[in-house]
């Protein structure tokens, strides 16, 4: 028969059995599930490197993203308040320019009303040299200086000199 039962042959088969069970366990299994343990703590450390450099990474992303939006809006209000200085440096320097134009103008408007009037003391000189010629001359004799003064303002008021001067 194929199948025969010894009890012999079990015992010594399930002594085998034993030893070599214990023999694994004792030299195989134990250091391979050493091995698996530590393995499994190596990957658990990993994730939780990995996890605490991610959220740092979002950290620093995030403080990123806050100091760029504050540099550009501190970049915004510098372009801001240059803007605004421009315009008030533009704004001056063109009622500078306003101011010295009426101020030259008031200066020329001066030296014109200055050479009118000197014009017109010459032209009043120049009028009683005349007078006094053309009365000598009609009259054939020459008069005193009260007669050269009521000649001379006589022709003056004929003339409206004075009015051509103050009519400017």
């Amino acid at each position: 028969m194929l199948l025969s039962i010894s009890p012999g042959l079990m015992i010594w088969t399930a002594i085998t059995f034993g030893i070599s069970v214990f023999v694994l366990w004792r030299f195989a299994f134990g250091p391979i599930q050493k091995v698996i343990d530590n393995r499994r703590a190596q990957i658990a450390e990993t994730l939780e490197n990995a996890e605490s450099t991610r959220a740092e990474a979002a950290r620093l992303l995030a403080e990123y993203r806050e100091t760029l939006a504050s540099v550009r809006a501190e970049a915004e209000q510098i372009l801001e308040r240059s803007r605004k200085a421009g315009d008030e440096a533009k704004n001056e320097i063109v009622d500078e320019a306003r101011k010295q134009a009426q101020r030259t103008v008031e200066k020329a408007q001066e030296q014109l009303e200055r050479d009118v009037r000197v014009a017109l003391q010459e032209l009043k000189g120049e009028i009683a040299s005349i007078t006094m010629l053309a009365t000598e001359q009609v009259v054939g004799r020459s008069l005193d200086d009260d007669d050269h003064r009521r000649l001379i303002d006589e022709a003056l008021k004929a003339a409206n000199l004075d009015e051509l001067g103050s009519g400017s």
